[in-house]
């Protein structure tokens, strides 16, 4: 799945979806970094707070070159750096935070 460096579960990648769908509402793909905490598992969707980058979709291929290659030398890139929040376990929503 694009955003992801690594194979996660089908819950975890259901919640991720939620998560793409909100960053192209802001017209960009997210790539997750690191979960944050405060996670949740209602049976079918699972996830927590995460950090990553919404970058721009003219941008997204470009980036995602280097994300996967070179995951550790991503600086050019922190101006897109931002988190998720979830909130409601039963019906997950989420918010993208720490962007202008």
């Amino acid at each position: 799945m694009r955003g992801l460096r690594t194979q996660e579960g089908e819950k975890f990648e259901r919640f991720f979806e939620l998560v793409q769908k909100e960053a192209l509402k802001y017209g960009g793909v997210f790539f997750l970094d690191s979960g944050e905490g405060h996670d949740f598992d209602n049976g079918f969707m699972e996830g927590e707070n995460i950090s990553g980058w919404l970058i721009p979709l003219e941008k997204a291929d470009n980036f995602e070159k280097e994300y996967l290659k070179n995951y550790n030398d991503l600086e050019d890139w922190e101006e897109y750096f931002c988190w998720v929040e979830w909130e409601n376990e039963n019906n997950p929503v989420v918010k993208l935070c720490g962007i202008d």
